[in-house]
């Protein structure tokens, strides 16, 4: 178990790092982190998270080809390099389109809530303004109405 986590610290450490740099960026995302939200900041953690991702399934990748290249003279390697090779592939189809398919719901469903809570603001903004501009030319109005009146009463 020790040989195992020795040979594979630098994985453990990027999934970590991958992991705790994912939620600090939900953490941003959603106004509750150390990080202010803004495009600037989230943008640079979207891209350190893509970056450490890469790394990370470029490793993986990596310790499974060498896996694959090390047990080519073991009896039953074959069956052996067949069943890492469907779990790899099975493990991160499924993982991948799911992955891709709550980031197309997320960002669709966000979009359509916050298209709805901004049109309804700019409109509720149009009419208030619209509404204080009418005031205001009544006020106005009724001002040069009472200047008037005023003028005709002194001038007779």
């Amino acid at each position: 178990m020790f040989r195992f986590i020795k040979q594979n610290f630098f994985i453990a450490l990027i999934f970590i790092v991958t992991l705790s740099i994912g939620f600090l960026t939900f953490l941003t995302f959603i106004n509750k982190s150390f990080i202010d939200l803004n495009e600037a900041n989230l943008q640079y953690l979207l891209i350190l998270n893509v970056i450490l991702l890469i790394i990370f399934f470029y490793i993986i990748f990596r310790e499974i080809k060498s896996s694959l290249k090390n047990e080519m003279n073991v009896r039953g390697s074959k069956a052996n390099k067949k069943y890492i090779a469907f779990f790899s592939l099975f493990t991160l189809i499924p993982s991948v389109l799911i992955a891709a398919f709550s980031l197309f719901l997320f960002s669709f469903a966000l979009e359509k809530y916050l298209d709805n809570k901004i049109t309804t603001a700019v409109n509720n903004s149009y009419e208030l303004a619209k509404n204080y501009v009418n005031e205001k030319r009544n006020k106005i109005e009724s001002d040069v109405i009472l200047v008037a009146f005023d003028l005709n009463k002194n001038y007779n």
